[in-house]
């Protein structure tokens, strides 16, 4: 059924939002009662039509929404889908895929507070995004596709598609045909997509399965762009003889230099925390970032186990250069030594008591050690003093 299913059992109860994916596109805002990065969304799902980017204009001007676009979307009209994606990517939009259930909420019955019925799994809510909808998905400016089921196939003519063998094609089409080609390759290449995900989408014959993307191809295709990276593990000199080891994360909200270093002896390791220095709240993210080193244990994460231990956090300051601040963080890893953190492949905060806010940026603050074991074991014989 196309529309809304109606919730029952209690009198004078919200209607239940859970769209039919086999509708028009609908947008809704969508929301989750929480206060962090990712909490609130665009809903984005249905089928994309000729009118589709229309309904979309309309929308931002009256909605003026935030967030990331979420798709649940089977495909529809292709150069609909390119101009919606031209929209998101304009209008600095993230992407995402899963499908929302939830009631209107009291204020607005256009926006939508998560809500999953109990009895439905949660399997249920993962959503699709195929055929014309990658590439409205692929103008998002960052694109959270990992682990999404994001599918491919050729574009095809509908009249063709129910007898494949009939000739019907003429020089015309196949001019076309050639035209829609050219036009997809500008506008994944422009998106900053591999645009070998055009040559895999027409290997897929409209009539044959569709194509799921693995996890690993939506990275290599950058179809997905939404994971930290971090540099491998350099050593760096401090004061007359110490040194201490480094990786810069990059991700999508946030940008740190981590770095690992003993004082006096190898048996007295701290980490510490640079943030990038154009910060729009340097005073709250300084707050935030004490509150996670005080309530938080280090989980030093090896190939075969992981240790836990205490941290004492040891200095915490906003350093200011010109217009520029950076918030500067350490903290002494109690128990561990040097040959521990050279053991492990990441560094990870934990702590059972963080709010949701808090614990995202806890991940963000955690960090992998890429690259050359040794360099560890040089800035261990190069203790500060």
């Amino acid at each position: 059924m196309i529309g809304f299913l109606l919730s029952s059992g209690i009198a004078f109860a919200r209607p239940l939002f859970d769209y039919d994916a086999n509708g028009p596109m609908i947008f809704r805002e969508g929301f989750n009662g929480g206060n962090c990065n990712g909490c609130e969304w665009i809903i984005a799902e249905g089928t994309i039509q000729l009118d589709t980017p229309e309904v979309f204009k309309n929308f931002l001007e009256l909605k003026k929404p935030k967030g990331t676009v979420k798709f649940n979307s089977p495909g529809g009209n292709l150069l609909a889908g390119i101009k919606l994606g031209e929209m998101i990517r304009s209008a600095g939009l993230f992407t995402a895929v899963g499908k929302t259930v939830g009631e209107q909420s009291s204020f607005d019955t256009d926006t939508i507070k998560e809500q999953i019925p109990d009895g439905l799994r949660y399997k249920a809510l993962e959503g699709i995004c195929a055929s014309a909808c990658v590439y409205a998905f692929v103008g998002g400016v960052t694109r959270f596709a990992h682990k999404s089921k994001i599918g491919i196939h050729q574009f095809y003519d509908g009249k063709g598609l129910n007898e494949p063998l009939a000739k019907t094609a003429s020089s015309i089409d196949r001019s076309v045909d050639q035209l829609l080609t050219g036009v997809l390759l500008e506008y994944v290449t422009r998106m900053g997509i591999d645009a070998k995900l055009i040559s895999l989408a027409s290997s897929v014959a409209p009539w044959q399965d569709i194509k799921w993307l693995s996890a690993q191809e939506l990275v290599d295709l950058k179809i997905d762009n939404s994971e930290t990276t971090f540099t491998t593990i350099s050593v760096e000199p401090f004061g007359s003889a110490g040194s201490y080891i480094e990786t810069v994360s990059r991700s999508v909200y946030y940008s740190f230099r981590h770095r690992v270093y003993c004082k006096g002896n190898a048996n007295t390791p701290y980490m510490a925390l640079l943030s990038s220095p154009n910060l729009n709240d340097a005073s709250g993210l300084k707050d935030s970032i004490g509150q996670i080193l005080e309530q938080s244990s280090i989980v030093l994460i090896g190939d075969k186990a992981e240790y836990v231990f205490p941290i004492r956090l040891a200095a915490l300051d906003i350093s200011k250069d010109g217009g520029s601040q950076t918030v500067q963080a350490s903290a002494l890893i109690v128990g561990a030594t040097m040959a521990d953190i050279q053991a492990a492949n990441r560094l990870e905060l934990r702590s059972e008591n963080l709010s949701r806010q808090l614990g995202n940026l806890a991940f963000w603050l955690s960090f992998n050690l890429l690259g050359d074991r040794r360099k560890i074991g040089i800035a261990s014989r190069s203790c500060l003093r």
